[in-house]
């Protein structure tokens, strides 16, 4: 596994490992550092992309569902969030989400985890300097059960073509 030095938000230099096609082993998974769910967030995020009452209101929200509850995409962002925890893949785009599923809901006061576990991967049959790779996403709550998952194709570099 390759290193990178990146800038921690206090400003110091860090070593993140950096993983290439060869790296992403089938079967193979790695979990973030725990996300609390904030209240505030939430509903700010829900106010700006999905204002449905039972993300905003919490009479209704709890009258419906029995808490606030996150939309959909929401999870999506704490997703894209925990990955950047994690090592820097050397991914050159995403080729798209498969299976998009939401099990359960995130509610504020809630402590997930991303879980990345490597699928499948192929070389590129045209491009000898990368690879395709396909990995399950599943951000996982404080109780151990999955509230959402999806599948994604992504576009690797190769460390050795």
């Amino acid at each position: 596994m390759a290193s990178s030095t990146s800038t921690a938000q206090d400003g110091s230099a860090t070593v993140k490992s950096s993983l290439f096609f060869e790296d992403m082993e089938p079967g193979q998974s790695m979990s973030s550092r725990p996300e609390l769910i904030s209240k505030e967030e939430l509903v700010a995020f829900a106010k700006a992309w999905d204002p449905l009452p039972i993300h905003v209101d919490e009479d209704i929200g709890v009258k419906v569902f029995g808490s606030l509850t996150s939309p959909g995409l929401y999870m999506l962002a704490i997703k894209q969030r925990l990955i950047h925890t994690l090592p820097v893949q050397n991914v050159i785009a995403s080729l798209g989400y498969d299976e998009v599923r939401f099990h359960a809901p995130i509610r504020p006061g809630d402590t997930v985890t991303l879980r990345q576990e490597w699928i499948s991967r192929r070389a590129s049959s045209s491009k000898p300097d990368r690879g395709i790779v396909v990995l399950r996403f599943s951000l996982i709550n404080q109780e151990g059960a999955t509230v959402m998952s999806h599948l994604d194709t992504i576009l690797v570099k190769r460390r050795t073509p």
